[in-house]
């Protein structure tokens, strides 16, 4: 699920003004964005699409788990008309007793779902089929199609590019310096450790492990002061890991998302597997039993949540630099 920004050099440039400025681009400082009386604006989203928003937003619908949270945090819950199917799965959700009650459950199989809800905005990641996000734009909704985020920096993007749409600049500035007070915390305890004793690390899921050129899982272990060992891997493009190549790399802990997302993957029998696998048990990570789960709705987390998923990594690894 790769986030890109689509539409040209222009659009990439107001993309960048947002993360950098926030809402800076959506008052009156960029091209193609600009903010009339009280609230009524014109912003661009991730694939250069003009949104207009003629008010602030009653009955916003979520497309995605981590739109889900943001919103849920950031809006009045009366606010919100629909939110992802996910949001109820608490191996997955931050949320899910918050989310009890509130709004409808949508899916993407179907926009007629989401035209019963009668949405006033609509938050779509951009992995979401073109298809789909056209004929959304084609219920003369307003769309906006935000970039997948791969990093923390991102994240916090995201969060001030929803302050923005929803009209929560405030609560959305509130959210971003809570997630840096929270990372400086860590940081303090972690950020001086000599690279030569950083442990290194596999996140291995129920399909294995998984090599990407920019993913949020190493950005989270770069800020919990571990080493993502994938990144030692030259592989030209997202792929799979092989057995033999986990090997090789021979991390110091193996770590396994705790979401059993069909019922079917016990995250209990992964570590089981990986513990008596006949060559795993040749590394640093099962030698020292060091195979541990982490809260799979942090570690798979593109939310504020994020946070929680580098204290948790940082606290696993390092648990001497993090007393009871």
């Amino acid at each position: 699920m790769k986030g890109v920004v689509r539409g040209g050099g222009l659009w990439i440039l107001l993309f960048i003004a947002v993360c950098v400025n926030g809402c800076a681009a959506f008052s009156g400082g960029g091209e193609g964005n600009h903010v009339v009386g009280t609230f009524t604006r014109t912003v661009v989203d991730a694939q250069g699409q003009a949104v207009k928003l003629r008010e602030k937003p009653k009955r916003i619908v979520s497309c995605s788990i981590s739109t889900d949270e943001i919103l849920l945090e950031m809006v009045d819950a009366s606010r919100i008309a629909a939110l992802s199917v996910l949001v109820d799965d608490p191996g997955i959700s931050n949320l899910a007793a918050a989310a009890s009650g509130i709004g409808t459950r949508v899916d993407l199989h179907s926009v007629e779902p989401i035209l019963a809800v009668q949405p006033d905005l609509i938050l779509v990641p951009d992995f979401v089929k073109p298809e789909i996000i056209q004929s959304l734009r084609e219920l003369g909704v307003p769309v906006f199609v935000y970039q997948t985020p791969n990093t923390v920096e991102e994240v916090k993007c995201v969060i001030e590019q929803f302050s923005c749409v929803t009209g929560e600049e405030d609560r959305g500035q509130a959210m971003v310096a809570e997630m840096d007070r929270r990372l400086a915390a860590v940081a303090a305890k972690v950020g001086e450790i000599p690279d030569a004793e950083r442990k290194r690390v596999i996140l291995i899921r129920a399909n294995g492990a998984y090599f990407s050129p920019k993913s949020s899982i190493s950005d989270i272990c770069r800020l919990a002061g571990v080493e993502d060992a994938t990144r030692e891997l030259a592989y030209g493009q997202p792929m799979p890991i092989p057995q033999e190549a986990i090997v090789r790399l021979n991390p110091d802990i193996f770590f396994i998302p705790n979401w059993n997302y069909d019922g079917r993957h016990d995250p209990d029998l992964l570590i089981r597997s990986i513990v008596e696998n006949p060559s795993y048990q040749t590394t640093n990570a099962v030698r020292r039993g060091e195979v541990k789960k982490l809260h799979g709705s942090y570690i798979l987390s593109l939310s504020q949540y994020i946070v929680d998923a580098v204290e948790e990594v940082a606290r696993l690894s390092y648990p001497e630099r993090f007393p009871a």
